[in-house]
């Protein structure tokens, strides 16, 4: 038995793709390994990363491959002359008379061979190597001497391969395998054989083993944070971050370090995007909850008592220089008040075709100020200064140099000037959610400009025609309405939908809407009125996906209730999301829950009736039956049901109490059921049988206020 050892030593990798990367080259690897015959169980078969070296070891290889017998079946022997001569051409024989014939085919029969283990591994790297250089995300094309270039993602310095002791004889990106790799230094290693690889890497100080590295880490800040009393992030071990450092170390050493007391004065937030996104170092929380003044980061060297505190020094130094300029932007900021800053949002682009961010606060205000009234104890005294300081910090130096803060630099500079709180909030939580995952606001306040920011960017977009498309979406619309339909059904804020959005396009200028809404008078009615169609159906798409998504809800039942709201948009202005939102769960529920059996079979005995007479005669029933035209008690009585219940249903159908509205019909179950089993609804007198069949059209407009249930699979 023998162990082979690939490795490709070159420039750092990007620590992001390592990880793909690895298990690409894993999968690569073992597809063509058993396309050549090369027999490897699964769990001796590893590759492993680390930030130069990319590894792929086979233990316990036996020294030959056994090649099973083959039969390869070609044309008739009185095939076309091609045909036969490419067949000949592809078994690699000279003559027909080296070929068997079974059943009037010519077979090339192969026996059963050995084959040297080596020999296959040979043949395999340069297509494995070839497939990994294009599995790549990126790659760099580099100079190598000669004249040259060659292709990885970083350049390749050296190639390592070895079966047992044996040097393979192979090349890629002009480097010839050797048994030569390097340390941390560049200090040459000489590996004997390919069993001794990862152990006298270990004598060196290189952990191959991303698996190992990645809990080494772990351990390690599970025991520091231990011995310091702080808590380290707690999605660290599944974090982003925890991949990077696995990635640019090779055998990482964690140690702590302290950020200067008076940095703790700056937002946490930026604290933690400075240190971690760009430093990657580990930020730390007390027991409090408080960011702690201590943070841990990983060192890629042996750490002895005369270098530790060297390391740490360092590191801290580093910190320091970042915080210090992060320091500075914000104290510039703070010298001036934050409303100084919204005056500055009129050269602030927001976009080309709309304007500058000082146009959006405005419209943004207005907006606020609308949806107060929808949103329970929203103070409107507050939303002037709420808005008008909400954008703000997008001029000041902080947020130039970290985009991804605004609005949480907005929030702590009107704390540092003393700001009402619930204003503080709402500049921090009106951007929220950010994502499917993230918190939605909580605040009243903090809901209102939420909910106008996210409409306000949708309207706007559309108007000007920067709409998202099947494979694109520049400025997260499809997020925007997600967000503001979130928000609604989280904290019951009920607002008509199509007002909302018509509302919205009035705040933009009657110039802006004129130059992005062509024609006549008359035409400029009729497309303002197909866009605000658009943007409520764009709206609706996104809560369709929320509801599929979130509530696993039918298909179907979203688009009957969806279509039928959309289809009559005018008769529907005052329908708001909660109001779809419960109709379509009732729906769900209904269709499947026992209680409602009964009532469910009855209708459908009155829709088919319906849908047959109506189809024969051409023509749709509906209105108020005449009580004259009764002929009998049965008819009587079912329609009395029918008024009793009819004007509470209708109500609590508004009020969206479906349920109880549902509930009422249980009376009628009875007298329909004796109509259907006394009364001939084809009646000869042509009259009565029209009375009859408007009378069960209003059953059915009962059940199709939930929506039109003959759409759906009941």
């Amino acid at each position: 038995m023998t162990d082979f050892v690939l490795e490709i030593f070159s420039e750092e990798m990007p620590a992001k793709m390592q990880k793909n990367a690895v298990e690409n080259f894993k999968k690569i690897a073992e597809e063509i390994f058993s396309k050549n015959n090369l027999n490897v169980d699964s769990s001796l078969f590893n590759t492993f990363i680390s930030p130069r070296r990319l590894v792929l070891i086979i233990k316990n290889l036996k020294p030959e491959q056994i090649q099973l017998a083959q039969k390869k079946v070609g044309p008739k022997t009185d095939a076309e002359p091609k045909a036969l001569e490419g067949f000949l051409r592809s078994t690699g024989k000279k003559s027909f008379d080296e070929l068997s014939i079974i059943d009037g085919f010519y077979v090339y029969e192969i026996p059963e061979s050995c084959i040297q283990t080596v020999q296959i591994i040979s043949q395999s790297l340069p297509l494995i190597m070839q497939k990994m250089q294009n599995s790549w995300p990126k790659i760099m094309r580099y100079d190598v001497d000669g004249g040259n270039q060659a292709k990885w993602i970083r350049p390749i310095r050296s190639i390592l391969a070895l079966c047992g002791s044996e040097i393979l004889d192979f090349n890629f990106a002009f480097q010839k395998a050797s048994n030569i790799t390097f340390d941390k230094s560049g200090n040459p290693i000489l590996i004997n054989n390919a069993k001794d690889y990862e152990g006298i890497l270990l004598k060196n100080n290189i952990i191959i083993n991303q698996q190992i590295r990645k809990q080494n880490i772990l351990t390690q800040t599970q025991k520091i944070s231990q011995e310091h009393q702080i808590l380290v992030p707690n999605n660290f071990a599944n974090s982003v971050l925890l991949e990077e450092l696995v990635g640019m170390s090779e055998n990482p050493n964690i140690l702590i370090a302290k950020i200067d007391d008076k940095f703790l004065e700056l937002p946490s937030e930026a604290l933690n995007l400075t240190l971690q996104s760009n430093q990657k170092y580990i930020c730390c929380h007390d027991f409090d909850g408080k960011l702690s003044a201590k943070f841990l980061f990983v060192c890629d060297c042996a750490v002895n008592d005369s270098n530790q505190i060297k390391i740490i020094k360092d590191n801290e130094k580093i910190m320091r220089a970042r915080l210090t300029d992060l320091e500075f932007f914000v104290d510039e900021d703070l010298k001036k008040p934050l409303a100084h800053y919204t005056e500055k949002l009129a050269k602030v682009i927001h976009h080309q075709k709309i304007g500058t961010m000082f146009d959006k606060v405005e419209r943004f205000k207005e907006m606020s100020k609308f949806l107060s009234i929808f949103v329970p104890h929203c103070d409107i005294s507050l939303i002037d200064n709420a808005v008008n300081l909400s954008k703000a910090d997008l001029a000041t130096k902080a947020v130039a140099e970290l985009p991804e803060l605004q609005g949480k630099f907005g929030s702590f500079y009107a704390l540092k000037q003393q700001q009402n709180h619930k204003i503080i909030e709402a500049i921090r939580e009106h951007y929220l959610p950010i994502g499917i995952d993230s918190p939605t606001p909580h605040t009243p306040l903090g809901i209102a400009l939420a909910i106008a920011d996210k409409i306000d960017n949708i309207v706007g977009f559309f108007l000007v025609g920067e709409k998202p498309t099947s494979s694109k979406d520049s400025y997260a619309l499809r997020r925007s309405a997600l967000g503001i339909i979130r928000i609604a059904h989280q904290h019951n804020i009920a607002f008509p939908i199509r007002i909302l959005v018509e509302r919205s396009l009035k705040t933009f200028s009657p110039k802006m809407l004129k130059n992005y809404i062509s024609g006549d008078k008359k035409e400029f009615f009729i497309l303002k009125k197909k866009l605000i169609e658009e943007i409520v159906s764009f709206i609706i798409e996104r809560l369709k996906f929320y509801l599929r998504d979130q509530e696993n809800i039918r298909q179907d039942i979203l688009n009957v209730v969806m279509n039928d709201y959309l289809e009559s948009l005018d008769s529907h202005k005052m329908v708001d999301i909660l109001f779809l939102i419960k109709k379509i769960k009732f729906l769900n529920n209904f269709v499947v829950n026992n209680d409602y059996q009964k009532l469910i079979e009855l209708y459908k005995r009155v829709a088919n009736i319906l849908s047959i007479e109506e189809k024969k005669d051409g023509k749709k029933y509906f209105g108020r039956p005449s009580v004259l035209g009764f002929k009998n008690k049965y008819e009587k009585h079912l329609y009395r049901r029918i008024k009793q219940v009819s004007r509470d249903f209708y109500k609590l159908i508004t009020k969206a109490e479906f349920e109880k509205a549902f509930d009422l019909l249980v009376v009628i179950e009875a007298p329909l059921a004796h109509f259907f089993d006394h009364i001939v609804v084809n009646d000869v007198d042509l009259s009565a049988r029209e009375n009859r069949l408007i009378l069960l059209s209003l059953i059915r407009d009962l059940f199709n206020e939930i929506g039109d249930l003959s759409k759906i699979e009941l």
